[in-house]
């Protein structure tokens, strides 16, 4: 297990300390990454060369791809500024073999050249801890700041996204995002505060929420209701999607795909679309022979997702929900 801690570094403006090893104002920040050995059985194999970490964060999980096998390149990929700081120092010594590239791991053109050509890429979804401590990120209910939830720090604000959105459109967000009950009560309640200029930091948002309640609302409703919103802001589920079927046609014969999930609509879409594109006919039900002329392009590797064992969650118990599934590449030709 890895693990990293940084020193506090107070009374210093928080762009200014985000760089290397420094910290934001009064932080403390933990970073583990999950599931690490499970990272490098299902990700890495004898002929690995270049891998891909989409979702670099602090640089954890590629720390340890680079330290297990000395003949790996590594391409890191955050759209996280702040992130990438950190993860440049992190792996100052692999940097020969570490390109780090500020995108979105979903614009694989952005940081794949003409010529790469992958034996391995891993998403690690979700927030990182840098995201969930800094209260000025706007990730959490716990703390107030304000509401932003931009994993770039650009575009739109999770404020301004309820600001511009009907009612119509925030129950729908609450109910497809975040799996959220009574979520028309709960949309009328965030809307009507937004009218009212109440709704520009976290704890607003709570504070709506359990107004349409009536009273205190569960951590997990909070928690359905900000995930919800975060994935709108984000584009989250439509990025995985992008990015999957785009890697596919970017990776060498027997590469790896390794995602690590942490709530059930991302792993929904991972487990559906591997064993779409793993499956041998893609025919209707009914069909007495198969037409579609389908060839698998991936061999799934783990038949049943992998969860975190019980030593990690009691020593990490933020990788309690990871998920996770992977696949290899078995037909490069149906992948493009």
């Amino acid at each position: 297990m890895l693990q990293y801690v940084r020193s506090v570094i107070a009374a210093r403006p928080q762009r200014d300390v985000l760089r290397g090893r420094l910290q934001p104002t009064g932080v403390l920040m933990h970073h583990i990454p999950v599931m690490i050995d499970e990272v490098q059985r299902y990700l890495l194999h004898k002929h690995s060369r270049l891998i891909l970490d989409g979702t670099t964060g602090c640089g954890g999980h590629a720390r340890a791809i680079l330290a297990c096998n000395p003949n790996v390149e590594l391409i890191g990929v955050d759209w996280d500024a702040d992130a990438l700081d950190i993860a440049r120092n992190e792996l100052e010594s692999f940097a020969p073999r570490a390109r780090l590239i500020r995108a979105s791991y979903s614009d694989v053109a952005a940081y794949l050249g003409a010529t790469d050509m992958l034996d391995g890429a891993l998403l690690d979804l979700g927030l990182s801890s840098l995201q969930l401590d800094l209260t000025t990120r706007g990730f959490g209910y716990q703390k107030n700041g304000p509401l932003d939830m931009r994993m770039s720090g650009e575009g739109t604000t999770a404020a301004a996204f309820i600001q511009t959105s009907s009612g119509d459109e925030l129950r729908r967000v609450l109910i497809e995002y975040g799996e959220v009950t009574r979520a028309g009560r709960i949309a009328r309640a965030i809307k009507k505060a937004s009218d009212d200029d109440e709704m520009s930091t976290t704890f607003d948002l709570k504070n709506a929420v359990e107004s349409a309640l009536g009273g205190t609302a569960s951590p997990a409703m909070l928690s359905r209701v900000f995930q919800g919103i975060r994935i709108a802001v984000n584009g989250e589920l439509g990025n995985i999607n992008t990015f999957l079927n785009a890697v596919i046609g970017r990776m060498n014969e027997g590469g790896r795909i390794v995602v690590i999930s942490y709530q059930s609509l991302e792993d929904r879409l991972v487990k559906n679309f591997f064993k779409l594109k793993s499956s041998s006919c893609v025919c209707p039900p009914g069909v007495p022979l198969c037409v579609c002329g389908q060839v698998p392009t991936l061999k799934l590797l783990t038949r049943r997702v992998v969860k975190p064992s019980a030593a990690e969650v009691a020593s990490n118990p933020r990788s309690r929900s990871a998920r996770l599934r992977a696949v290899q590449i078995v037909n490069t030709v149906n992948g493009e």
